[in-house]
């Protein structure tokens, strides 16, 4: 009883030196320079500055690519929990991928990435995430195969054909156990 007396006050000193404070320094729900209408040069200057410090299509690939073969270590340990979060990260970043550039150059003009990515999420992705599902190394091994080789039809769409995805061989990261049974270090 005493406890729940202590705290009660507790709580009413916060809501009052909250509302002392807030009294004192009224929060305004837009600054100036939000609620001034712009003019084209400034929005054309914003757009810019955004444009200029996203990420390029290579650094989110390379999250991708680490992603992915993060799935395929969890998948062949039968961590599948682990393999399903892996690959929602890929499918995350693939999905970055396409906002980034939907429509970059390609050996042959401009290329739509979304037109490329559609088949890929709606039918490549569900077959791995299927065989995840169904704790199914045959079924994953395949899937994750035909995965990688719609990554290559992507790659070659957009004139690089250089960039050959495989199977990996070695983990990308040694911190993570992929072991479902593993311990933590003592």
């Amino acid at each position: 009883m005493k406890t729940g007396i202590v705290g009660f006050c507790l709580l009413m000193f916060g809501f009052l030196l909250g509302g002392v404070v807030i009294s004192k320094f009224p929060v305004h729900a837009q600054s100036d320079t939000q609620s001034a209408p712009m003019d084209a040069a400034t929005l054309t200057a914003a757009v810019t500055q955004l444009k200029n410090s996203a990420p390029n299509q290579s650094h989110v690939m390379g999250d991708v690519a680490f992603m992915c073969s993060n799935v395929w270590f969890a998948g062949q340990k039968k961590n599948w929990p682990l393999a399903n979060y892996y690959l929602s990260e890929t499918e995350g970043r693939l999905r970055w991928m396409v906002r980034i550039n939907p429509m970059p150059k390609g050996p042959t003009g401009v290329v739509d990435i979304q037109a490329i990515f559609g088949p890929i999420d709606m039918n490549v992705l569900p077959m791995v995430r299927q065989a995840i599902q169904n704790k199914d190394s045959a079924q994953f091994t395949s899937a994750y195969k035909q995965m990688l080789a719609a990554c290559y039809q992507c790659h070659v769409s957009t004139g690089r054909p250089f960039l050959r995805p495989t199977i990996p061989t070695d983990p990308p990261q040694s911190i993570i156990n992929y072991d479902p049974d593993g311990k933590l270090p003592e």
